[in-house]
């Protein structure tokens, strides 16, 4: 566990520092670019999730669920809380796809993250309601623990 969250962490401050996305004005329901262009109603969940070495990851997802020009995009902030170096922040953003079905449930929403890049780069979220989500393995399956692994709408 310690490895995968290691990189992870690594995974995320490549992506961070390679994806610059031009600066934006946030509105209560939608998102407006710097070139004036609407972007969709975005939807927010938040949690903390496990972490072996740290006293959890404070966990923001954003997704855009409207998809106003045909691409679906998340925004993803990662707070690694009480590391040997202080609270430390991951932020990431991409491309998300919907697909049915998981490992464990055929009937599952499933929401991938980064669905066009290296497997060590996506996350899978499973819709457990309309408020809330479950993060996934690397194989899609639920993760057997007594830990909290759910995000909740905000």
């Amino acid at each position: 566990m310690k490895y995968l969250t290691l990189v992870t962490a690594l995974l995320f401050l490549l992506t961070t520092a390679c994806n610059q996305a031009p600066k934006q004005q946030s509105t209560a329901d939608s998102t407006i670019t710097a070139g004036g262009t609407t972007e969709g109603q975005w939807v927010t969940y938040t949690g903390t999730l496990p972490c072996a070495d740290c006293g959890g990851i404070l966990t923001k997802l954003s997704i855009n669920e409207t998809e106003t020009d045909g691409n679906r995009r998340f925004k993803l902030t990662e707070t690694y809380q009480a590391t040997k170096n202080g609270d430390q922040d991951f932020n990431s953003e991409g491309a998300y796809t919907i697909i049915k079905g998981s490992a464990s449930d055929p009937n599952a929403e499933v929401i991938v993250l980064n669905p066009d890049k290296d497997k060590n780069l996506q996350r899978y979220f499973q819709k457990v309601s309309a408020d809330e989500l479950r993060m996934l393995d690397g194989e899609q399956k639920i993760i057997q623990s007594n830990l909290n692994y759910t995000l909740k709408k905000q």
